[in-house]
């Protein structure tokens, strides 16, 4: 059992296979951990018996994320999101050292790893998917406020949208500060940017969406969609900001943006959309440069590559042309 007193030990592949036996009394045959994420610890087991699991361990000032994925679950499944089952889960570390969920696996590989394999139709009825559920999850009620909640009554939104663009700007500001790899002037220039649309910023309404559902936790199996994973929080706010940090994932990765530009079809923008699009992808050029040289749920960091930063801050300058 964790000595609560030291409440920031890692997780490890260990503690996975003992929680696994503790809570459902299966042995792990095969373990692995997920190479993507920032701040979970997750595994994908194999058991005995052959059934296949993810067990998701979290540091222990964490377990609020698990809460919330507990809080969403059902209601996110009555609406027709293709989550997997929950099998176990608790927020609380002190009962088996870490919070813990545990899951259906659901079958395939995140969008990342599969997307240059995809067809143009595959891409377009991925697409369609995504769009119908972002749908779906519109339908739930306003929020009380704009932001990431983990539950209706989340304290933590924000009374205006532009304060949660704020809130994610000055987030990339510490990270770039902290590293001093990045010209931390690129942070002003976004932030008078998206300043300078603050009229059409204070017209959208609280809206539910998923924030999350961009080249990761989107599994593809066969090429088609089988699942979403990791939905810890839902947004209120402008769901074209999903569409942003996925065309923003794409553009770093020097994938295509077909599926994205598939996307932004079936929505039909108008033309104030489509510049709130480019400026929320600029956003994430910016909160992507600032993740260079943190470790995050690694151990350690990665070494800053000047031609990434480059690569970064050219798409994030050609966005700005376009505007």
């Amino acid at each position: 059992m964790q000595n609560l007193r030291e409440p920031f030990r890692i997780p490890t592949e260990q503690d996975a296979k003992r929680i696994l036996q503790h809570t459902l009394h299966k042995e792990a045959r095969q373990i692995s951990r997920f190479p993507t994420g920032l701040a979970n610890y997750v595994y994908d087991i194999e058991t005995q018996e052959g059934e296949h699991l993810v067990v998701r361990l979290a540091r222990s000032d964490l377990g609020r994320v698990f809460e919330g994925a507990l809080h969403w679950h059902s209601q996110l499944k009555a609406i027709g999101v293709p989550l997997p089952a929950i099998y176990y889960s608790s927020s609380n570390p002190a009962e088996n050292g870490f919070p813990v969920m545990i899951m259906e696996r659901v079958p395939g590989e995140d969008l990342y790893f599969v997307y240059p394999t995809l067809t143009s139709q595959q891409k377009h009825t991925l697409a369609q998917r995504i769009v119908a559920i972002q749908k779906s999850v519109a339908t739930l009620p306003f929020g009380s406020g704009y932001g990431y909640a983990s539950s209706q009554s989340d304290p933590s939104l924000l009374p205006h949208w532009i304060d949660v663009l704020d809130e994610n700007i000055e987030r990339s500001r510490m990270r770039i500060t902290q590293v001093g790899a990045v010209d931390s002037a690129i942070v002003d220039q976004i932030k008078n940017l998206i300043h300078q649309y603050e009229a059409h910023f204070s017209t959208v309404r609280p809206t539910c969406f998923l924030d999350d559902t961009t080249t990761k936790n989107v599994v593809i199996h066969h090429g088609a969609l089988s699942g979403i994973v990791d939905v810890d929080t839902v947004a209120y706010g402008d769901p074209l900001l999903t569409l942003g940090l996925t065309q923003t994932a794409l553009l770093s990765s020097d994938y295509d943006t077909e599926y994205t530009g598939y996307w932004t079809q079936l929505l039909d923008l108008n033309a104030e959309q489509q510049k709130a699009l480019k400026l929320y992808t600029a956003m994430f050029c910016v909160d992507f440069l600032s993740e260079k040289g943190h470790a995050f749920n690694k151990d350690e960091a990665a070494p800053v590559e000047q031609e990434e930063i480059k690569h970064l801050t050219g798409i994030f300058n050609r966005l700005l042309d376009g505007l």
